[in-house]
């Protein structure tokens, strides 16, 4: 099982949602390596909400890891993810969480 990425109002209805066929696993030595950072709290044992104030935080160390990754599925799925995230920010009352198991 993976981690997916699910966009959610304060309601709980989703807005967007990046399934993960254990992409974001494969990564999650490069998210736990995230010192003081929001990525650190990614995981595949749990789940992790970010909100507003934290949204473009995550974006920005995404965006970060990414570079740092050569073209390939893993890549490609953190594009959506990315691409996730950035639509939630300045949304109000809306989250992203990443569901574990």
């Amino acid at each position: 099982m993976g981690i997916d990425a699910i966009w959610k109002d304060e309601r709980g209805r989703i807005l967007g949602v990046v399934d993960d066929p254990d992409l974001l696993c494969d990564m999650c030595d490069l998210l736990f390596n995230q010192a003081g950072s929001c990525a650190r709290f990614i995981n595949p044992a749990g789940d992790a909400c970010f909100n507003q104030l934290q949204l473009p935080f995550l974006a920005q160390e995404l965006k970060q890891i990414l570079a740092s990754l050569p073209p390939s599925a893993a890549s490609d799925h953190l594009v959506r993810v990315i691409e996730l995230t950035e639509k939630a920010i300045g949304q109000s009352h809306t989250y992203v969480w990443f569901v574990g198991d």
